[in-house]
């Protein structure tokens, strides 16, 4: 890999989120996080309620580094990050352990309205793989590198397109929030409250970044890349 996709600033990229385990944590190992530092911008991820908050894992991620372990009942951290739009781009280095359908790893939408996501990223059959027989897209028990971006308008039936491990998977459409009146933003679950069919992430996020405006393929690739040689995963 070319140096100049091993050590990548998300700033230069435009970001406004960028969340990485090795940075902005100031916690011991095994200790709840009440505040995840955003490298790119003052709005931090935070959790005021402490039974609600993730754990930090030194050596919880891909090849011994630093990872967030959320339960998959209660945990999330809510973030007051600029809502993106299409077109945009949200990147995860995550994994999950178990759950369901619907499980978000990110979510970054307009508060309280009833429109299809603008960007989020659940698991499932329409997403990142509820199990390996959802497209070869499973990263359950895997660390992936995860990339969505919307491929039209965020309507209540706009698609976004996938990638895992910077591989192209799938488009997807649907209206899965049309009619939910809550704050969907938050890493770990869908925001502020949770939603009926809409649960928390069981398993672990090591990065999130997102990029509101046009990102081009070429940068992506750099990003996805530039992440894949910090958590040791592969990447096409």
């Amino acid at each position: 890999m070319r140096a100049r996709h091993r050590h990548f600033n998300p700033k230069a990229a435009g970001a406004t989120a960028a969340f990485d385990a090795r940075y902005g944590i100031a916690v011991a190992d095994n200790t709840a996080v009440d505040t995840w530092t955003n490298r790119v911008g003052a709005n931090n991820a935070t959790q005021a309620t402490s039974i609600n908050r993730p754990t930090f894992k030194a050596t919880g991620g891909n090849a011994n580094s630093p990872a967030l372990l959320f339960d998959g009942t209660k945990t999330r951290l809510v973030h007051a990050i600029p809502t993106l739009g299409a077109p945009s781009l949200f990147m995860a280095v995550a994994t999950r352990t178990g759950g369901a359908s619907g499980d978000m790893v990110a979510c970054f939408m307009p508060p309280y309205t009833s429109h299809y996501s603008q960007i989020y990223a659940t698991f499932g059959s329409e997403n990142w793989g509820l199990n390996p027989t959802d497209s070869g897209q499973s990263i359950l028990n895997n660390w992936r590198i995860l990339s969505a971006k919307p491929a039209s308008a965020a309507t209540t039936n706009s698609s976004t397109t996938l990638w895992t491990d910077g591989a192209n998977e799938t488009t997807s459409t649907g209206s899965r929030y049309a009619g939910e009146q809550h704050n969907r933003r938050a890493i770990g679950a869908n925001g502020d409250v949770a939603p009926v069919n809409v649960g928390f992430l069981l398993g672990s996020i090591s990065q999130v970044i997102a990029i509101p405006g046009n990102v081009a393929n070429s940068l992506k690739r750099r990003i996805e890349h530039s992440a894949a040689y910090s958590f040791k995963i592969a990447c096409n």
